[in-house]
């Protein structure tokens, strides 16, 4: 894994040993207890010990569905394991029963998934060792990142123009950033959502999904050091003093919400409402506005940043907080257990 720290952390879900990162929620699905999340790029985290196998039970939640949710597994320094949900194996083989660091991610979807209304995002029922082996929970050792946006932040259309499969969650420019920087990734975007304008699979516009999961389950109260916004990219076509308006009222959401988290404000890559945000910028002395203009970025299809472009960007993004805040403001903050 990118990460090169990580510390032991409390077990913060329903499976002993295991770190959920991100927006996951206590929530009964089918009758069933399931650790829940609707946003790609949540992830959970664990070191097995004394076990070569891991048990592992994810709900089907989009039986039907053409193109189903995917799973991107991450074990140790080696390449990353991809699987459709209702294809992640039950029983997960480890090369031996040494300890593992593993990493799984909410890789991709579908924008005809109704995570919102209709409990289609990713749920899970089972994640425990095999025979007497042990799990530990452990979180990479840096900073708290909030990533909030819409589908170029969720990770959607990375990898080609294939819903799910084309998705890379774990490999956008929020993942690498986040990667880069040794940071918890907490990811708070939805495909085609806006400031004003509502996403697909039912989700509303940011102000209302920032708050919740779905339509009935309130978000976890997570408190990040750093929030990202980049939103805008969907809005284009709204009057901007309507956009300007909206987005001070959205900023001062984020401040009651997060209050501890230092704010900074990425002009969308296709500069939409650039000279609003940064007329924002300069009346508000606590927004970090960052600048993209001159990043040489690649794409899929002209909006959505490909691999090699979500790696531009997160150089560039990593560069220029590191420059904000200085390095130090990022080295690890914990020093004891390490690994």
């Amino acid at each position: 894994m990118a990460q090169t720290e990580y510390i032991e952390t409390s077990a913060n879900g329903i499976f002993s040993g295991v770190y959920f990162m991100g927006r996951w929620v206590k929530k009964t699905v089918a009758n069933q207890t399931t650790m829940y999340t609707t946003n790609l790029g949540a992830a959970f985290l664990l070191m097995t010990k004394h076990t070569s196998c891991l048990k592992l039970k994810f709900m089907d939640t989009t039986p039907i569905a053409r193109f189903q949710p995917e799973i991107a597994i991450f074990i140790d320094d080696r390449p990353e394991l991809r699987f459709k949900v209702n294809e992640v194996p039950s029983e997960l083989q480890l090369q031996s029963d040494r300890p593992h660091l593993i990493r799984f991610v909410f890789a991709g979807n579908s924008d005809s998934d109704e995570v919102w209304q209709h409990q289609q995002g990713l749920a899970i029922t089972d994640i425990s060792p095999k025979d007497t082996g042990q799990l530990t929970a452990v979180k990479p050792a840096g900073r708290t990142i909030a990533f909030i946006g819409d589908s170029i932040t969720a990770g959607c259309w990375v990898l080609g123009r294939v819903p799910s499969a084309g998705y890379a969650a774990e490999s956008n420019y929020a993942a690498q950033t986040a990667q880069q920087l040794n940071a918890v990734d907490i990811r708070i975007a939805y495909s085609a959502a806006g400031l004003l304008r509502y996403g697909t699979g039912g989700v509303p516009a940011a102000p209302r999904f920032v708050k919740y999961v779905d339509f009935e389950t309130k978000a976890p109260q997570l408190q990040p050091d750093l929030l990202v916004v980049n939103l805008g990219t969907n809005d284009r076509k709204l009057p901007s003093v309507l956009f300007e308006t909206q987005f001070f009222s959205f900023i001062k959401e984020l401040k009651q919400l997060f209050p501890k988290a230092s704010l900074n404000v990425i002009i969308p890559f296709n500069q939409s409402f650039a000279q609003e945000l940064r007329h924002l910028a300069k009346q508000d002395a606590q927004i970090h506005l960052i600048e993209t203009q001159d990043w040489p970025i690649t794409f899929t299809d002209g909006a959505h940043p490909d691999l090699n472009g979500s790696k531009i960007i997160a150089q560039h993004l990593t560069t220029a907080l590191k420059h904000y805040y200085g390095t130090d403001y990022f080295k690890n903050q914990l020093h004891r257990g390490l690994f």
